[in-house]
């Protein structure tokens, strides 16, 4: 079943870096801070020359946050600029630092159908499916949600409907056929679902995707594991 979401609006901002020459600890579990801290790394040069900043949009025309996983995790040495070539407006690392890689009027090519509303962030880790089950796991590990990336993801969130009117978090597999488990039960239930239930986001509701992607399994909104250490 594929259903049509609405629209509305743009955006900016991350977690204080003290030290960009080590990921270091967890952070604790705690209620999110009403203000996020964002780590603004849009001027720094982007690799891929397909994804050039000047591929303006309006900034009106940005509804949505769609939520990814990497399906992998860099070495710890360098902060967040290890992610630098991650085609997403947002990255969230392992230790929660949040950092915005392009504006939010630049269009990427990031969540396939949704691209020309939507901004992306991109949750470090490759993460198991409902079965428990990583991709590659031998090339890019499998590893777990970390309490400190809720948080991150969370208050991401409380800041693009504060900052943007944002209306709409969505899943990448959603738009996609082939990325089923992305970005998986963990991050949807603990941030999507809580974006949904929390703040009155929209998902496009039970069965919405595009043409030939996938809808959110009811799984996925109710998986309620706590994310892990």
């Amino acid at each position: 079943m594929t259903h049509s979401t609405d629209r509305p609006l743009p955006l900016d901002a991350l977690w204080n870096d003290p030290d960009d020459g080590a990921e270091e600890a967890f952070l604790p579990w705690w209620p999110f801070p009403s203000e996020v801290v964002v780590e603004d790394r849009t001027d720094t040069p982007f690799p891929h020359s397909e994804h050039k900043r000047d591929r303006p949009r309006p900034a009106d025309s940005v509804y949505a946050l769609v939520l990814h996983q990497m399906a992998f995790r860099r070495s710890r040495s360098r902060g967040p600029g290890r992610y630098d070539g991650v085609t997403a407006h947002y990255i969230i690392t392992e230790s929660g630092r949040l950092a915005q890689l392009h504006p939010v009027t630049t269009y990427l090519f990031a969540s396939n159908g949704f691209n020309s509303g939507s901004v992306a962030v991109e949750f470090s880790g490759n993460l198991p499916s409902v079965r428990g089950r990583c991709w590659s796991p031998d090339t890019h590990g499998c590893h777990e949600l970390t309490r400190a990336q809720v948080d991150a993801g969370r208050g991401l969130l409380r800041h693009l409907v504060r900052e943007i009117g944002l209306t709409h978090v969505l899943a990448h597999r959603q738009a996609s056929g082939s990325r089923t488990n992305c970005p998986g039960p963990d991050i949807w239930y603990n941030v999507g679902q809580w974006g949904v239930d929390e703040l009155g986001l929209k998902d496009g509701g039970p069965g919405f995707h595009l043409k030939g992607a996938n809808p959110i399994p009811d799984q996925w909104r109710t998986w309620g594991r706590s994310p892990a250490r």
